[in-house]
């Protein structure tokens, strides 16, 4: 029963085991979390969780499962998101994330975090691949390291988890840098001084649902910020600057995986504020393009605000430009599937969005809603776009 010792504390006695069974709790235990229906629901996933046991301090299931429906249209027709492929839609409603995983602390320092894609339908079957799985030791907030499949938090945005992020889809830039889920080692902290905190990793840049096979190049990724809270008069005051380097931009090992992003070299220099109800993300991002790819820039804001206790309004402001012709692309999620949008690529884009936000358990259930306008100027082959999307779904995650 080598299980059953190690929830209860296996080296210990008679006392200390009664101990630490009075200290657990979880679905093992058969104790749920003590509040609303919310709290007892959003409980039943954790197995075991006791911060006394030296073993296994918790082991809890974990998933995220994010739906949603565009509609939009330029000056040549419509769309909505009935023309996503099948597999990714149920019926005409877009599933944009369907995540189940497990998460485990252990030992003291070390972590256990995993997360699986899942087919909607569970067409051609269950499991689609690999979105992280990582073990980390982490005896601090100062230093953590880690190793294992994620995704690459390259910019502010992408280190937003994607339940907390606040509209629905990230920026164009962001988008275009977007390096995907991949494998590496990578150390981070934070406290450090009073509010410096870093971060360094290496990946391989073959994007692949399961593990690379280090055919290609790597990505190196270095951040440095401050938490600069304290006497700014702000509830929260922080600022990052990420650096980027991509030994083998475009590098893509089989013809059904992505391409790595275009890019050798890009930097990501972002800021964060709230004050009470408000707060207010900005971010400059440049990008040096190669094999046919521009250099990139551009900025974005996001002002959001809490109208009431659970209803948030969330703004955004894009820009991007490229002083070469065709280096910024239309987003491919939803505007792109707009009729006659010729090359789909441009010189200059702008969007705004406005949505509200309505939080019925925090981040782990909210419904959504807003829309955004998309405006794409230059392109050789057509590429000017203007057009409106509205965006209605829900998110929920444990």
């Amino acid at each position: 029963m080598l299980g059953l010792g190690v929830l209860a504390g296996a080296t210990a006695g008679p006392a200390a085991t009664a101990g630490l069974a009075a200290d657990a709790s979880g679905i093992f235990t058969g104790r749920l979390a003590d509040g609303t229906l919310c709290d007892q629901l959003w409980s039943v996933p954790l197995l075991y969780k006791n911060e006394a046991n030296p073993w296994l301090e918790e082991l809890a299931l974990q998933g995220h499962l994010q739906t949603q429906y565009a509609a939009g249209s330029n000056a040549a027709g419509s769309f909505s998101t009935a023309h996503l492929p099948e597999s990714s839609t149920w019926d005409d409603l877009d599933v944009r994330r369907f995540r189940v995983g497990l998460r485990a602390r252990a030992l003291g320092n070390w972590k256990l975090q995993s997360l699986f894609d899942i087919y909607p339908d569970c067409e051609p079957r269950i499991y689609k691949g690999i979105a992280e799985t990582y073990i980390s030791y982490a005896p601090g907030d100062a230093f953590t390291a880690s190793v294992g499949k994620a995704e690459l938090k390259f910019t502010r945005e992408q280190e937003v988890a994607t339940a907390e992020y606040l509209p629905f889809e990230r920026s164009q830039l962001v988008n275009q840098f977007y390096g995907g889920e991949l494998t590496g080692a990578w150390i981070a902290g934070k406290g450090i001084a009073g509010g410096w905190l870093y971060g360094l990793g290496v990946f391989s840049n073959q994007r692949d649902d399961e593990w690379t096979h280090f055919h290609g190049g790597a990505i190196t990724l270095a951040k440095v910020g401050y938490n600069y809270t304290r006497g700014s008069g702000f509830d929260l005051a922080h600022a990052q600057v990420h650096y980027l380097h991509n030994s083998a931009p475009g590098y893509r090992d089989n013809s059904g995986d992505l391409a790595s992003p275009m890019f050798s070299d890009c930097i990501a220099i972002s800021n964060d504020l709230t004050k009470g109800k408000f707060s207010l993300a900005t971010e400059l991002f440049w990008g040096d393009g190669t094999k046919g790819q521009a250099d990139v820039f551009g900025c974005t804001a996001m002002p959001s605000y809490f109208l009431l206790e659970k209803l948030q309004l969330v703004t955004t402001f894009q820009l991007a430009g490229s002083p070469q012709p065709n280096g910024i692309c239309l987003p491919a999620r939803y505007e792109a599937l707009a009729p006659d949008t010729g090359d789909k690529r441009g010189d200059a884009y702008f969007a705004g969005y406005a949505g509200l936000n309505y939080y019925l358990y925090g981040h782990k259930l909210k419904v959504m809603t807003g829309a955004k306008f998309s405006h794409l100027a230059g392109g050789s082959g057509g590429g000017n776009y203007d057009g409106w999307t509205w965006l209605a779904g829900a998110r929920t995650a444990f």
